[in-house]
């Protein structure tokens, strides 16, 4: 069984490291707003990078005159790009250093959305912000591994969560600054001025607020007191048995592991799907402006703010660090609501419970989203948690890259809706059906 937690200390994963209260308070501080927070600011305005390209679609197929298959194939080079990139991210940043990676992540992508801005036809787009998919990639593996060397299992969930959190702030701050800036500017203005304004300037404040690991800040490493956990295991592996390619050997031999990488790729179509195509989808059925698009769609990110901290706290503090309850429970809850989405239309449920419907559709899928990552953590732990949460997010992104071209597909060939919203909540109940069977 698991090591009890005492509760002598607030932080018990600090006792016997020779700190005085106050520096136990300093300690906790430090990785909560130093780490933590400052990363999920930094990664709140990231998003600024790719998720233009969902808001800007209408207004991107109609100046360059691309098919609606066009606009899904360069979401699927930018996000199958993103899929290599994040793979390889999560190993490097253990070897270089995960800071680094977050420099050249947040520089690369403002140089390569300002490429793309001034090109003219399909395939000037199409390379160059595949490319920024690659650059894009460089951060969120190495993030999460940053935070994992400052947060033992027992409270990860919840450190993690909030991190994840940024991801439905950034779809927010993506939703309204690249919205308010393409209704008004247009689209190029969009993938030029919100890089330079908040990405690149908050890239490098990062760079000197947080530290790869305790040791660098004058701490010393926590103590994982979960001594049977898959964390505390992946942490007692020798250097030798995870060198070089072993380390994602040792992973794609977990079945456990893999079967949340197949959950997570299904849970990746739904939020691409949703991130991706709610904008055409309100142009379309709900009867209102182009230029209200934006604000209409403003809800799906709203929702996802809330969805990760929510359950990784949860799966924490009631679960004992699992996380396959959560996971199952928001799986259940997303179906439901796609499914709603799939046959009731906006103009008969009307818009102000299809506004709801997507409050909730971002709670759950960003949740899922969440807590999935979090458990890459945990099998990872601090000696591999890059590589873990990279591993995840190349099935997340395989996903998300089938989704541009699945969605736009099933729009091209047959215009319904209908379809995509069911095909959607078909791949999230075999998400459900493989994380139940790993209980962890």
């Amino acid at each position: 069984m698991n090591t009890p937690i005492s509760q002598a200390s607030k932080w018990p994963e600090f006792e016997g490291l020779g700190l005085t209260p106050d520096q136990q308070l300093a300690y906790n501080r430090f990785r909560f707003w130093r780490i933590v927070i400052a990363s999920s600011i930094w990664y709140s305005f990231y998003y600024l990078g790719r998720l233009n390209w969902g808001v800007c679609m209408p207004w991107i197929i109609k100046d360059l005159g691309i098919t609606k298959m066009q606009a899904g194939m360069v979401a699927t080079g930018l996000l199958w790009s993103y899929a290599l990139s994040t793979f390889l991210s999560g190993r490097f940043g253990e070897i270089f250093g995960n800071r680094l990676m977050q420099q050249f992540g947040g520089i690369g992508t403002t140089i390569l959305n300002i490429i793309t801005a001034i090109q003219g036809t399909f395939t000037g787009v199409f390379t160059f912000f595949t490319v920024n998919g690659f650059v894009q990639g460089l951060v969120y593996a190495p993030t999460n591994m940053l935070i994992t060397q400052w947060y033992p299992k027992a409270r990860r969930g919840f450190a993690t969560g909030i991190y994840g959190t940024s991801m439905g702030i950034s779809s927010l701050v993506a939703w309204a600054i690249t919205g308010y800036t393409v209704a008004n500017y247009g689209w190029r203005a969009a993938f030029i001025w919100p890089l330079l304004i908040f990405t690149l300037p908050s890239t490098i404040a990062l760079f000197f607020a947080v530290k790869n690991k305790p040791s660098d800040a004058g701490f010393p490493v926590y103590k994982e007191l979960m001594t049977d956990s898959i964390s505390a295991k992946a942490e007692s592996l020798k250097d030798e048995e995870i060198k070089g390619l072993k380390a994602w050997g040792l992973l794609f031999k977990n079945w456990k592991f893999m079967f949340l990488c197949i959950a997570s790729f299904s849970v990746y179509i739904g939020r691409f799907g949703l991130l991706t195509w709610i904008p055409l989808f309100y142009a379309e059925t709900a009867g209102i402006k182009l230029k209200d698009v934006p604000l209409m769609t403003f809800a799906l990110p709203f929702g996802m703010m809330f969805g990760p901290a929510i359950a990784g706290w949860i799966s924490d503090t009631f679960f004992k660090a699992k996380r396959f309850q959560m996971i199952c429970t928001f799986f259940i809850g997303c179906i439901a609501v796609l499914l709603l989405m799939s046959f009731v239309p906006i103009k008969v449920m009307g818009i102000p419970l299809a506004i709801g419907l997507q409050v909730l559709a971002g709670f759950f899928v960003l949740g899922i989203n969440g807590v999935l990552f979090t458990a890459a953590c945990d099998f990872g732990g601090r000696k591999m948690a890059g590589t873990a949460v990279g591993t995840l997010n190349l099935f997340n992104y395989f996903g998300a890259g089938v989704q541009g071209v699945l969605i736009g597909g099933i729009l091209t060939l047959t215009g319904s809706w209908v379809i995509v919203f069911a095909t959607i909540a078909g791949f999230m109940m075999i998400g459900t059906i493989l994380t139940f069977l790993t209980k962890e």
